[in-house]
């Protein structure tokens, strides 16, 4: 800690008595085979700290840009395994088909998915540990963003450790004739017998083009690592799962203790994008989303035990289906109010469920939750001074956000059929929320090297509940009702003190107000039940940033961000009473009571290091180290999403037509003591009893385009076959994992 203040120091006194200072360089983007090392800095363009495209040097932010060559060179399986392949964000699973990032020690609901310019976080959103981002078909993507920090003056609530950007692939259109293409993607990957396929349409013209992706992953039963942490040798073998024969549930001895039984599934995705010109300065463009999955198994508790015995019979989640409609009218000449202007009108529809049942029980519990989203958000840039060598911008919008919940829950005894009403997981006389907002940005260029940028946000937001079951549970009140108002603003500086030398500072505060999930009964985590807190308000998240960047040459590149985080109200899982009682029975159990509680302050710093060099033109090497700390200042806790320091080191070497790539990948572990006090009770599932254990990886790949139409790659993850849960997971990663994949492009 003593360290980190020091750094910290020295940076905000470096801005104070010079100037402040930003981390984007100034360096335009590579294109064609720039080196993925290169290109996870914010370079060139980039679209998430405004809405708009602007230059990254001109963004006094930390952003981590994900681009094409990223995407094409390590075909993740899902988005969140591309998010965890930057090297800058921690990802936690529960089962395989899952995915959960942590952003400057927050996560869930507390950061925000955007695709295509529409917030994909809806009304219940938890604070669980989410795997919604899965949706997104990561080969369907013209690349991403992470914008580091609270972003709530863009965005709105749930944009307080960070905002991921997605963007898929777009149609284009062509000034002459026509032009159809394509490409297709064929991957196997040995760890879970995984294969995917995906397939990519292209049609230009002058008038309308059109772009098609179709994905299918089937995932079978993922296979751990064989070589086990000397301190936890059995943690995280799968020595047994539970099965039915006949009218009894039984425990079976697994045969391979390395694989875990009951984690596959499969999955599939199509992206849609038609493009329309309607006159030279104008385009409308469609976008749809559809995306499903089979029954996903939620491996974490079908692991558990009670009295030595499975506690699950079974547990999954079922099909995870997202469908998004929207239509984005874009024009270059807005007139009276601005040089451009964007308006994006978008639907989109969520349906989730849990299905449960004990071990040698017969009720089989099933919670269905579906979600309607409507929103409509209206954005323009002006130019502020059009006679100014300088960049002097007007940024300024409106939003409206719309969530229809409706939540239901059946017990039916799988021997006799029947089915009978139980308490559901949300109110069940349906939810209704509301957001409209409005804010201004602005971006004032002081000179040739030092700019100024800031804005703010004024959000109204209204939660509207019904709940007509109340004795199940003895809920002492038929509603709830929330109706707060935030106002969230921010203020950055950017400074090129000399050549190869950017510096930024930023303040910002993020907010999130209360979702219906916070108002839930759960019983998800082992011995705990949540339930319904009525007095939450939203909480609120204020962040110093000071970054430096240092390229004294073309083939060096050196950035340091350090961050302060002041949260206030923050939500948190605490213990709590239930009409007077810390534990109650539930479904046959006996738990301790936890509820939702803003919890005071809390503190949150860290800090990021990154390194790019180009040893020579053909070999570049990068390098990343982050550190996050974050405790609750009112009872001097660790907040659970603030993840163990972790770092990668990645070398790739490209002669010509073919590459090779080595990394290795570095977590610390983290202590029992040091776990939050909900954590505790999730020793053995997810933590060992030592805590969570340091890991490391070391993964290596190589690539052959063949010709402009054929491109060939291996790649061997975890090439020594540790065993390793990445940090707050539930199921082990995958052991040594050879992936073979061809690409054509036509």
């Amino acid at each position: 800690m003593t360290t980190f203040r020091f750094v910290m120091a020295v940076l905000c006194l470096v801005l104070a008595l010079t100037n402040p200072v930003l981390y984007a360089d100034s360096e335009a983007a590579g294109t064609g085979q720039t080196d993925s090392l290169k290109t996870i800095q914010a370079r060139g363009v980039v679209v998430s700290a405004s809405r708009w495209a602007e230059e990254a040097r001109d963004v006094p932010r930390e952003i981590t840009v994900i681009t094409p060559l990223d995407i094409s060179r390590k075909i993740p399986s899902t988005a969140a395994d591309m998010i965890m392949n930057s090297g800058t964000v921690m990802v936690q699973k529960s089962q395989l088909g899952g995915g959960s990032p942590m952003i400057r020690g927050f996560a869930t609901n507390a950061v925000l998915i955007v695709v295509d310019g529409v917030r994909m976080n809806n009304a219940i959103y938890r604070s669980g540990n989410l795997q919604n981002v899965i949706a997104i078909d990561a080969n369907a993507l013209d690349g991403a963003e992470v914008l580091f920090g609270p972003g709530s003056v863009q965005y709105g609530s749930d944009a307080m450790g960070g905002v991921m950007v997605f963007n898929t692939h777009q149609a284009t259109l062509i000034d002459q004739g026509t032009y159809f293409g394509g490409k297709a993607l064929l991957r196997y990957g040995s760890a879970a017998n995984e294969v995917t396929g995906s397939a990519t349409l292209d049609f230009s013209s002058r008038s309308i083009a059109s772009s098609t992706v179709i994905t299918y992953s089937k995932f079978g039963d993922l296979r751990s690592g064989s070589v086990f942490d000397s301190r936890e040798p059995d943690f995280g073998k799968r020595t047994w799962y539970a099965e039915r024969f006949g009218d009894r549930d039984s425990m079976v001895a697994n045969s391979d203790v390395l694989r875990q039984v009951q984690s596959g599934y499969s999955q599939m995705n199509v992206t849609e994008n038609l493009l329309f010109r309607i006159t030279d300065d104008a385009t409308v463009n469609y976008g749809g989303i559809f995306s499903t999955t089979t029954d996903v198994p939620r491996y974490d508790r079908l692991v558990e035990l009670n009295n030595g015995l499975p506690k699950s019979a079974e547990w999954y989640y079922g099909p995870q289906l997202w469908t998004m409609h929207s239509l984005t009218y874009k024009t270059s000449d807005a007139g009276f109010f601005g040089s451009q202007a964007a308006v994006t009108a978008s639907f989109q529809f969520n349906e989730e469920s849990r299905n449960d049942r004990k071990f040698n029980k017969t009720d089989f519990r099933s919670q269905v939750e579906q979600v309607l989203i409507g929103s409509v958000n209206a954005d323009v840039k002006a130019s502020l001074d059009q006679s100014s060598p300088y960049t002097r911008e007007l940024k300024y919008g409106l939003e409206w956000w719309m969530n229809e919940v409706s939540s239901e829950a059946t017990l039916r005894d799988i021997n006799t059929g029947e089915v009978r009403p139980t308490l559901s997981r949300y109110p069940d006389g349906g939810t209704t929320v509301n957001s409209v907002a409005g804010y201004v940005q602005v971006h004032w260029g002081l000179s040739s090297n030092l700019s100024i940028a800031g804005g703010i946000r004024t959000t109204y937001y209204s939660l509207e509940a019904a709940i007509i079951d109340t004795a199940s549970f003895s809920i002492p009140y038929t509603s709830i009702s929330l109706n707060p108002t935030s106002v969230t603003g921010s203020v950055g500086l950017t400074w090129q003190a000399a050549d190869g030398i950017t510096m930024h500072s930023n303040l910002a505060n993020g907010f999130r107000a209360p979702n219906l999930d916070n108002f839930k009964v759960s019983d998800s985590s082992p011995g705990v039940v949540v339930v319904p807190n009525s007095n939450l308000k939203p909480e609120y998240a204020t962040t110093l940033e000071c970054g430096i960047q240092l390229d004294p040459s073309s083939a060096l590149d050196v950035s340091v961000n350090g961050f302060y985080t002041w949260a206030s109200d923050a939500i948190e899982t605490r213990p709590a009473l239930w009409n007077g009682m810390d534990s109650i029975d539930i479904y046959g159990e006996r738990k301790a009571v936890f509820a939702n509680t803003n919890i005071g302050t809390a503190r949150i710093y860290g800090l990021d290091i990154r390194v790019s060099y180009a040893v020579m033109p053909e070999l570049k090497v990068f390098a990343t180290t982050t550190f996050v700390n974050g405790r609750e200042t009112t009872n001097d806790i660790p907040l659970r999403h603030a993840a163990p320091t972790f770092a990668t080191v990645s070398a790739t070497w490209q002669p010509g037509t073919w590459w090779l790539s080595g990394s290795f990948w570095w977590s610390d572990g983290r202590e029992l003591a040091e776990l939050t006090p909900s954590e505790e009770n999730k020793v053995g599932v997810q933590y060992s009893a030592s805590g969570a254990l340091p890991w490391q990886r070391v993964d290596l790949a190589a690539g052959w385009t063949v010709t402009k139409l054929l491109t060939l790659q291996l790649q061997v993850e975890n090439v020594l076959d540790y065993h390793y849960r990445t940090y707050a997971s539930g199921i082990s990663a995958p052991g040594r994992n050879i992936i073979v994949s061809t690409r054509v492009n036509w």
